[in-house]
């Protein structure tokens, strides 16, 4: 009985998921508030049973997760633009795109999914560049808060990912790379002087960017570094 546990959590989470979406299209719902609403009811029923799974690979596929994943914030990312066609309404559904397929991308790179054609060090890189493209865009569209948690998330998320798939640099670097975060920070901030623009926001975009790999060499330091 235990072993079917697991399993019997997943296949709640999903028929509670596509209960809440065949409600959300009868009642004439939104996409935006459908998907989501369904990702809120679902996850965490999907992640109890990985969890408490003993092999969640055999249960569930990394690549069919990730897939559904990837569907899933397609359409709430899809939601929110077709909402609000702006500037700030993509900035929004690149936030709840994250949002979404941040679990089941976690899932898929801890068991190996395989399926990003780019390397481990191409990916951190470029994930690094995207999160500050996009806390940059956040008081550029009147949206900071949502620029810096887009940001960070799609920064850090890609850290840990090359984290998980081998990448490991030097304390050295790391002690560099947050050196490097704290003066890019402090020339985003100078932005806001320069330009006259809401400070408080250029500010807040600068501190995410200073403090993100700051908080990356924090969460991959080994348990030698640790114990030091």
């Amino acid at each position: 009985m235990s072993r079917r546990v697991p399993e019997f959590a997943v296949l709640i989470g999903i028929f509670l998921g596509l209960s809440v979406v065949v409600t959300g299209i009868t009642l004439g719902w939104g996409l935006y508030a459908t998907v989501v609403l369904g990702a809120l009811v679902s996850y965490p029923f999907v992640g109890f049973g990985i969890v408490r799974d003993d092999d969640p690979a055999a249960t569930l596929r990394p690549r069919w997760l990730l897939a559904g994943g990837v569907v899933v914030a397609a359409a709430g990312s899809l939601g929110v633009v077709l909402e609000d066609p702006t500037a700030a309404g993509l900035l929004r559904a690149a936030l709840v795109g994250l949002v979404l397929v941040a679990p089941p991308a976690g899932y898929a790179a801890h068991f190996g999914a395989g399926v990003n054609p780019l390397s481990p060090r191409t990916s951190v890189a470029v994930g690094a560049a995207t999160g500050v493209v996009l806390a940059i865009s956040g008081p550029l569209v009147g949206e900071p808060l949502v620029g810096v948690a887009a940001g960070v998330l799609c920064a850090l998320g890609a850290a840990l990912y090359g984290a998980a798939r081998g990448v490991d640099f030097e304390r050295r670097t790391k002690r560099r790379a947050a050196a490097a975060g704290g003066v890019v920070g402090l020339g985003i901030a100078a932005v806001g002087v320069v330009t006259a623009g809401p400070l408080g926001e250029w500010l807040l975009v600068g501190v995410a960017v200073a403090f993100v790999p700051s908080l990356y060499a924090a969460l991959t330091m080994d348990r030698r570094a640790r114990a030091k």
